[in-house]
């Protein structure tokens, strides 16, 4: 559960509580008075939805944000074209990958900047630039990453190139119940702009975690990352790949507003999804939420989402 979701659910407790404190000490109020309150509420709980929620279509992620990262956030972007060249330059010496810079987001003594690998293999990640409230400057020089983060979005790009025609499989099926069925996943925009991570496409997540494929790639990236993909399929081609280490999280929305989501459909694409073949080894994962997604967060926080998810993976070996 995200802090945000942590808060929306808290104010809403908090107004049910005061409401049942008033409905105790004032037991002599006319019908009306009661009517009156139930649609203030209705309409406190509406405009808290509108404060942190937006349809998914609508999200580009320009509202993402980070806990205490206002000032930073007006720095780092005064000094836009500085952060965007410490930030290529840092993924050009540490992983020899070019990136291009999509948005900075203010943070706690910095800022988080989203970036996007050019070509193959395709990721999503970001650095941190620190940013000095008192001086107004940026760092060029003291840009980082937390640790094993572009590592793991480097190795899933390539696990996803690899076994791309896999994964086209995957992909097809997707488009075809998006097609048939009314449900959408998230704007190519709103990945680029910090909710994608590893590897992500508008249906779904790659993520490895560690294990034979990291072994097996990351080393030889590192050291010359300009490989043709059968030269990197033929590193794991006689290797053995274990599917908890490989996780695939997918992720769809209802496509209108103001709609539960669908459990037949649900059901139908878990269904699907389970007795599929030849799609890539790994563990899966289904999420349907409703239409909406938390403005600042990149996520949907709420509790009506059907899922199939850990410890119930879809395996695929």
């Amino acid at each position: 559960m995200t802090k945000k979701r942590y808060l929306y659910t808290g104010i809403l407790c908090s107004a049910l509580f005061l409401g049942g404190c008033s409905a105790l000490t004032n037991t002599n109020d006319e019908p009306n008075k009661e009517k009156e309150q139930n649609e203030e509420k209705q309409i406190s709980n509406e405009s808290l939805e509108d404060q942190y929620f937006k349809s998914v279509q609508d999200y580009t992620a320009e509202e993402y944000s980070l806990p205490n990262g206002s000032e930073t956030d007006k720095i780092a972007e005064e000094h836009k074209e500085e952060v965007h060249k410490a930030v290529k330059a840092y993924f050009k010496a540490n992983y020899k990958t070019d990136v291009k810079v999509h948005n900075i987001v203010g943070a706690v003594g910095g800022a988080s900047v989203s970036v996007e690998s050019i070509g193959k293999p395709h990721f999503y990640s970001y650095a941190i630039i620190p940013v000095d409230k008192q001086k107004g400057e940026v760092d060029p020089s003291g840009v980082w990453s937390q640790e094993g983060q572009v590592e793991t979005a480097i190795v899933s790009g390539l696990y996803a190139w690899i076994f791309n025609d896999k994964f086209k499989k995957l992909d097809q099926y997707l488009n075809e119940k998006v097609n048939e069925y009314p449900i959408v996943g998230i704007p190519e925009e709103a990945n680029q702009n910090g909710v994608g991570n590893y590897h992500t496409t508008p249906y779904y997540k790659v993520v490895i975690y560690g294990g034979t494929v990291e072994e097996k790639l990351l080393k030889p990236y590192l050291e010359n990352p300009d490989r043709s993909k059968e030269e990197w399929a033929k590193m794991l081609e006689s290797e053995s790949i274990n599917p908890a280490r490989v996780g695939t999280l997918i992720q769809l929305y209802m496509e209108e507003p103001d709609v539960e989501p669908n459990s037949e459909i649900f059901d139908q694409i878990v269904n699907d999804l389970s007795t599929m073949e030849g799609l890539p080894v790994g563990k899966y994962s289904f999420l349907l939420h409703d239409n909406t997604i938390d403005k600042t967060r990149g996520q949907n926080t709420k509790g009506n989402t059907l899922e199939r998810a850990a410890p119930n993976y879809i395996v695929k070996e």
